[in-house]
């Protein structure tokens, strides 16, 4: 199935917002930990170099992108590896991003039962949320990308609040410099992983894009952005907690919601914790598109009916995890994935494209 012209409702420039959103919606909160614990107060260097290859895959990506740029990755798959091993391929993809929204929306759930809400049913806020999800996911792309936009645009005075932690920052913690020998940074790499997850969407919304040429630049700056943000949380958190408390706080970006005080507001972190599903919705949102739209390449299934089907699994699943440890347990597996599935294989399919074209080119100039 081919893209027309007048089903390519997206600019270039929402990338930006869709993927800087995705990948800061829910690992902004509690990162730091797992990075620290791998790197120390190096962490930082982690993020960056972390962001370096992440920037590299994209690259990848999008100029594989520019071989098919009417098909996502779902066709992509089935025109290089025939009916049933493209659809084992396109089946990883789509379990991958349901894993992924499943653990975003859970991940949530926690702060809020924790923070906002601890007599409220699991099984409720499953269900609000995923009234959302209908309504966001059956309008379609471009609904997705509105909501992305504006909720990226009014989070963004969140940053503001990190005035706070500078107050008690002691930044000699973050003395003496590149300390971390190579195993430790490559542990803390792995550990950054999924905080960086998210870009690989390019694959899916890249043919509803109207001005191709601008997907590389905005895509770019999204991750930019991504690295930047992350690693002014990471040397935000490491110059405000002592090292061992810092290894043992969960929430880290949000626990600086309760040092923020105003004359008109007693708990700001109530506030922090409601504020963030504006970020977080999309996120879900995005993912749960991509993740049905390849059910309907997979199973045969219309998009609606495996939205539906996705949904009350997030409902039904609600009372069987919902602890911190089992969240964690499933980031840190998307994590390992990821290295392979959004590290690695996006050289591997880009040479695969590449090789595949070039030869039937020779065989076009040969006949």
């Amino acid at each position: 199935m081919r893209t027309s012209k007048r089903t390519k409702p997206l600019n270039a420039y929402v990338l930006f917002f869709i993927i800087s959103g995705t990948q800061l919606g829910d690992p902004a909160q509690s990162f730091q930990r797992n990075v620290y614990i791998a790197a120390g107060h190096d962490a930082w260097v982690c993020m960056i170099l972390n962001g370096l290859l992440v920037s590299a895959a994209l690259y990848a990506m999008i100029k594989t992108m520019e071989y098919y740029p009417d098909n996502d990755l779902y066709q992509i798959h089935q025109e290089l590896f025939g009916r049933w091993l493209g659809k084992l391929f396109n089946f990883a993809f789509v379990l991958y991003f349901f894993v992924l929204c499943f653990t975003v929306l859970h991940s949530y759930a926690e702060v809020v039962h924790t923070r906002l809400f601890p007599d409220m049913n699991s099984w409720l806020f499953n269900t609000l949320m995923s009234l959302l999800f209908l309504y966001g996911v059956t309008g379609g792309v471009q609904v997705i990308a509105g909501f992305a936009v504006v909720s990226f645009i009014l989070w963004l005075w969140v940053f503001l609040l990190y005035y706070f932690p500078w107050k008690y920052a002691q930044v000699d913690q973050l003395l003496p410099l590149f300390e971390a020998g190579p195993g430790q940074i490559v542990r803390g790499m792995r550990a950054a992983t999924y905080p960086m997850l998210g870009y690989e969407l390019v694959y899916f919304l890249y043919p509803f894009i109207r001005d191709k040429q601008n997907v590389q630049k905005y895509s770019q700056l999204a991750v930019a952005f991504t690295v930047f943000t992350y690693c002014t949380l990471l040397i935000n958190a490491i110059v405000f907690y002592a090292g061992e408390q810092l290894k043992h706080t969960v929430w880290a970006t949000y626990s600086w919601y309760k040092i923020a005080q105003f004359p008109f507001l007693e708990r700001f972190e109530i506030v922090g914790a409601a504020f963030w599903m504006i970020l977080v919705l999309p996120n879900n949102l995005v993912l749960l598109w991509a993740s049905t739209r390849g059910m309907r390449s997979v199973f045969k299934l219309k998009q609606k009916y495996a939205l539906y089907a996705c949904c009350l699994i997030f409902v039904l699943s609600s009372e069987l995890l919902f602890t911190h440890e089992d969240v964690e347990w499933i980031s840190n597996l998307l994590g390992e994935i990821g290295i392979f599935l959004v590290w690695l294989y996006p050289f591997v399919l880009f040479a695969l494209v590449r090789w595949k074209r070039g030869r039937g080119k020779k065989k076009g100039v040969e006949a």
